[in-house]
């Protein structure tokens, strides 16, 4: 009687113990389990297209999801019109499925002659058919339901992503994660379960095209790459459009299409190329990538190198494959399409070799080339306003009197006395400022600008948030949708702007208020926003050190303040307030007069043990996962130098954290110190 008691205790002390399982998974993975499984035919959604995560999850129904996960949803038909429950009709649409769990051995009834097909199911009973499904025998698992099964399954990774307790009735959201933990895992002989779904299979796969024209000419099938080699593949069930450009595990059905695809862990990664040459590819925001000359390339529809194809990608969206040693393994350029759509007006500057038939027209300082199909060019005369749309590639394919159609141009001022501007769209203008001081003054920043002359612009601020929120997880400002080229900026005061994405803002809505200036394009989409200091990219980041005094303030009615912020790009001086900062972390914003914007407050987090990084883009912070920056600083106090991240988990066991916003919502760590 003690021994069976002490078990007792010991079962219950395992389950407060293991279960505290990891956080929530963010939308992102959820996302991506749902369009797997959905693929595959064993998750689908309601009839108004969405899958209602939330919504709870019977036993019936989870009985079904079992069955179609191990590809026996064909065989479920041979159980029809018979039950083995009392509570459960042989006419009902859950009969088959329950009987063939139950024959199979992954789920069984009440011990009353019961099922309870309406039940809700609970992590314990899903766990303990998942693991079943896995091959695993009670010999294998423990005597003990269901701790035994929820230890076991925590530690071969089904529970990897779930916010869920022993005994909590799971959600169909829940559901999706574990059963897509299941697909990746290996069952009990090694081999992974999703491979057991298939026929055939293609590893080291990247779907290049879901919906692509073979060179057979059969249509609707998935363009891929693998082994070298490009291929196209029929499609029993069509790749959700969220898996393309991602590297994966193909799998075949028995007619050789595709009937699913599993993307797996490895990196890639889609920059624009503002740059390209032989070595590397340097994106917007001067972010260097580099490149071997042997490296494949895909580009217009053909596998070449990088040192055939480097010269035709500029402007282009390139995706990057990475292998585990940081190499690029593979590049893969999408269709021209950077400035597709692009409105810019001005004053007719130049044509080459003349008006009535250009092949080239130059506009806000900058020389265009005109597409072969260009319409409404041969109307205007140098000298007249006009209006110009831009193919993907940057040419004129289309051009109106500016009377007949207006366009607003919106680029960020690069520099006032050389009248230099880069457009949303990348394109570098070039005009002489009617408005000099105003434009000084905007440096950095984003801006209208007005054509008043040939060559010459003044330069206004810019207004109009249209007073909505935006919606990130939806892509929506207000009821308008965001363009998918749309350009997103965040600003601190009158700094200087940073363009950010929309996977940088870690909130789920930005509040109107937030929001300082939108812009649509033609169709009515959203494609320009500019933000009051929303993602905390704005700041630059380092130890501030000791103010000292500096010059007089302009009412000379006292001193202002210097405070100097170290980082790694070394130490700059910036014009103050009167507010005086002790040696910290944190961040600030400088406008282009350098006058200080903004400080930004980092939270610390002392004692950090290395085990809690996750490479480079995570840290663990009190069971909440916080990304790392791309531009984290990190200081080795002993050493009083600036390093790496690699540099810093290397020396030291344990670090110090600092992070803007809130763990659990917007927080992003911005510094790493080792040694304090």
């Amino acid at each position: 009687m003690v021994r069976k008691w002490l078990s007792f205790v010991l079962a219950a002390a395992l389950i407060l113990s293991l279960l505290t399982l990891p956080a929530a998974a963010a939308s992102g993975e959820l996302d991506e389990a749902v369009a797997v499984l959905s693929g595959l035919g064993i998750v689908s959604g309601y009839s108004d297209g969405l899958y209602h995560p939330e919504d709870g999850l019977t036993r019936a129904q989870f009985c079904k999801l079992a069955i179609l996960a191990e590809g026996h949803g064909d065989q479920a038909a041979l159980s029809a019109y018979r039950s083995l429950f009392s509570d459960v009709s042989a006419l009902g649409w859950a009969a088959p499925y329950i009987a063939l769990a139950h024959e199979e051995g992954l789920m069984t009834g009440k011990g009353d002659g019961s099922f309870g097909p309406d039940e809700a199911v609970t992590l314990d009973q899903a766990v303990t058919v998942c693991l079943r499904l896995l091959g695993y025998a009670q010999a294998d698992v423990g005597p003990f339901w269901p701790e035994d099964y929820i230890a076991k399954a925590q530690r071969v990774g089904l529970l990897e992503g779930l916010d869920a307790q022993a005994g909590q009735e799971l959600t169909r959201g829940q559901a999706a994660l574990l059963l897509y933990n299941l697909l990746q895992l290996p069952n009990a002989q090694g081999k992974t379960f999703a491979l057991g779904l298939g026929s055939a299979w293609v590893e080291d796969a990247v779907v290049l095209d879901n919906d692509a024209e073979a060179a057979d000419g059969a249509l609707h099938t998935a363009w891929v790459y693998a082994n070298g080699s490009l291929n196209w593949y029929g499609q029993s069930a069509k790749i959700d459009d969220s898996l393309v450009r991602r590297r994966g595990t193909l799998l075949l059905d028995d007619t050789g299409k595709v009937m699913g695809f599993l993307p797996d862990d490895s990196i890639c990664r889609t920059v624009t190329a503002e740059k390209a040459t032989v070595s590397a590819i340097t994106d917007p925001a001067g972010n260097r990538y580099s490149l071997e000359a042997s490296t494949p390339v895909i580009l217009d529809g053909e596998k070449t190198s990088w040192s055939a194809a480097w010269y035709d990608l500029e402007g282009r969206e390139v995706t990057l494959y990475y292998a585990e040693n940081g190499a690029v393994t593979l590049a893969s350029a999408a269709d021209a399409r950077r400035y597709e759509g692009t409105l810019l007006a001005g004053y007719y500057e130049d044509a080459r070799p003349n008006a009535a038939d250009p092949s080239s027209v130059t506009l806000l300082g900058h020389t265009f080339s005109v597409a072969d199909d260009a319409a409404g060019l041969s109307a205007l005369s140098v000298g007249e306003m006009i209006t110009v749309s831009l193919n993907g590639s940057g040419e004129i394919e289309r051009a109106w009197d500016a009377d007949e159609k207006r366009t607003t141009v919106i680029a960020v001022l690069e520099d006032a006395g050389r009248g230099s501007l880069t457009h949303v769209s990348g394109l570098s203008l070039s005009v002489e400022f009617s408005n000099t001081s105003k434009a000084k003054e905007l440096e950095g920043c984003l801006v209208q600008v007005n054509s008043s002359g040939m060559g010459k612009a003044s330069i206004l601020t810019l207004s109009g948030s249209m007073g909505q929120k935006l919606d990130v997880k939806n892509r929506t400002l207000g009821s308008l949708p965001l363009a998918d080229n749309v350009k997103i900026y965040d600003q601190v005061g009158s700094a200087p702007v940073v363009e950010v994405g929309l996977e940088d803002i870690l909130t789920d809505t930005v509040a109107a208020d937030q929001i300082a200036y939108a812009g649509t394009n033609e169709s009515g989409q959203v494609d320009v926003i500019l933000l009051s200091d929303v993602t905390g990219d704005a700041y630059a980041y380092g130890l501030y050190r000791a103010s000292t005094a500096g010059g007089k303030r302009d009412d000379d009615s006292g001193s202002w303040k210097t405070v100097a912020l170290e980082n790694s790009t070394g130490t700059t001086a910036y014009c103050a307030s009167t507010k005086t900062l002790r040696d910290d972390f944190g961040g600030l914003a400088v406008t282009a007069g350098g006058k200080v914007a903004g400080f930004q407050t980092l939270t610390k987090a002392a004692d950090v043990p290395r085990s809690a990084f996750d490479g480079n883009d995570y840290v663990v912070l009190d069971g909440l996962r916080v990304p790392i920056s791309d531009t984290v600083q990190v200081y080795n106090d002993d050493t009083d130098t600036w390093t790496d991240l690699a540099g810093a988990k290397g020396y030291a066991d344990v670090l110090t954290v600092y992070y803007s916003g809130k763990p659990g919502a917007d927080a992003k760590v911005r510094v790493v110190v080792a040694g304090e």
